[in-house]
């Protein structure tokens, strides 16, 4: 087989990847947590045992997606200027970032909350993704961090984390039916308290 062939087939292949990504995102972007692969089959035109040739099974379809959805929201999670400001500011770009960020990535990040049980690759993402959140908490408020212990400065960036990571947004949504200024208030006031300085 000449080389030619073979990039080509590598490149259908590829092709056809991104095709049930993309698929997959689209059904996502819809409300489908978890798209099924009659879903996939339906939305991409490629059958599932095409599918199969690409993916090394759900998992990694699963993973895959979670990625490539993580990539396209990831500018939604970055802060202009982090650390610089006054610390009301600070708070309010913050809690601005994490909102929409929450709000972006909710479909995905309940499924990949779902599957980490499941799938040490899923769960090491989310590790990953965590430490990436948690250096973002120590950069933006390291004025408030200085001169305390390194055990309570890791306590507030621990509960910083906790309160403001998808689990704790999603709780304050989903179960306890809170609106997004609601959402924006709450956590303006507990970070105020958390890092003492008074009354926003």
């Amino acid at each position: 087989m000449s080389a030619r062939a073979v990039d080509g087939r590598t490149a259908r292949r590829e092709r056809n990847r991104q095709e049930v990504v993309e698929a997959a995102l689209t059904l996502v972007d819809e409300g489908e947590a978890d798209p099924s692969i009659e879903q996939l089959t339906k939305r991409s035109g490629l059958s599932a045992r095409s599918i199969f040739r690409y993916f090394d099974g759900l998992d990694d379809l699963r993973r895959e997606v979670m990625r490539r959805h993580f990539d396209r929201v990831e500018p939604l999670g970055e802060i202009p200027d982090p650390g610089q400001g006054r610390f009301d500011q600070r708070v309010k770009s913050f809690v601005e970032t994490r909102i929409r960020l929450n709000e972006a990535m909710a479909g995905q990040a309940r499924t990949a909350r779902l599957r980490a049980p499941y799938s040490s690759v899923i769960a090491n993402d989310i590790r990953e993704y965590r430490g990436v959140l948690d250096a973002q908490v120590r950069k933006h408020f390291a004025p408030e961090l200085k001169g305390r212990s390194r055990a309570e400065a890791d306590d507030l960036v621990t509960v910083v984390d906790v309160l403001m990571s998808f689990d704790g947004w999603d709780l304050l949504v989903s179960e306890h039916s809170r609106s997004r200024p609601q959402v924006r208030r709450a956590w303006t006031q507990a970070l105020t308290n958390l890092f003492g300085r008074g009354t926003p």
